[in-house]
């Protein structure tokens, strides 16, 4: 027994970021939904938690959802238009910054006249 007190053999990988592209994650997914394999030799396969891969299939389901639901034209088109108000929202306060700071400097300098 070469392993200090406390330590758990396997923690060394537990709470690692996986390493798979969202291709392979996309693969792994589909796997568990067709049942090819179950998800414990799946998780084992993969280096990865059971717990891990019913997240992944959740986030993919969910995303599908949405996509199905709101199309790809209308949701890239809400994108383009929360954009679009974001940047104007976004100027209309450099504006206001800017007008803030050109009276801030003008009352300093009528403030260091009256001392």
């Amino acid at each position: 027994m070469d392993r200090k007190v406390g330590e758990i053999k396997g923690a060394e990988t537990m709470g690692k970021k996986s390493d798979m592209d969202a291709r392979q994650r996309r693969d792994i997914v589909l796997m568990m939904l067709r049942r090819e394999e179950p998800i414990a030799t799946l998780a084992r396969r993969y280096g990865v938690s059971e717990t891990t891969l019913h997240r992944w299939r959740e986030d993919f389901l969910v995303c599908g959802q949405a996509a199905l639901a709101y199309g790809r034209g209308k949701r890239a088109n809400g994108e383009a238009a929360r954009i679009q108000e974001l940047e104007r929202q976004l100027a209309r306060r450099d504006q206001v910054i800017g007008e803030l700071t050109i009276a801030n400097r003008i009352l300093k300098k009528r403030a260091d006249e009256f001392l």
